[in-house]
């Protein structure tokens, strides 16, 4: 994940920049904290094969769940991916 900022300008109705905190005493944290409860509050969408070729994927990734066994955590996998590369980076 990168800590990169970028710019960006939005229209927003005077009833809500009332309630903001004043530029320079936190109004871009403010922003950002609301921004990202949101997102974590979303549902990621699940993935609904539309084709015949896409439900035969479907059914062969439904398959093979129990072979592939629970999902890793994104330190997990990071960890693991170091491990098979064999280097710390």
């Amino acid at each position: 994940m990168t800590n990169t900022s970028t710019l960006v300008s939005v229209k927003i109705p005077a009833r809500i920049l009332e309630r903001l905190p004043t530029p320079g005493n936190g109004r871009s944290r403010f922003i950002v904290r609301a921004l990202e409860k949101e997102i974590e509050r979303q549902q990621p969408a699940e993935w609904k094969p539309t084709t015949k070729r896409g439900r035969m994927f479907a059914k062969i990734l439904k398959a093979g769940e129990k072979e592939r066994g629970p999902r890793l955590s994104e330190a997990e996998f990071e960890r693991e991916l170091r491990e098979r590369r064999g280097r710390n980076f």
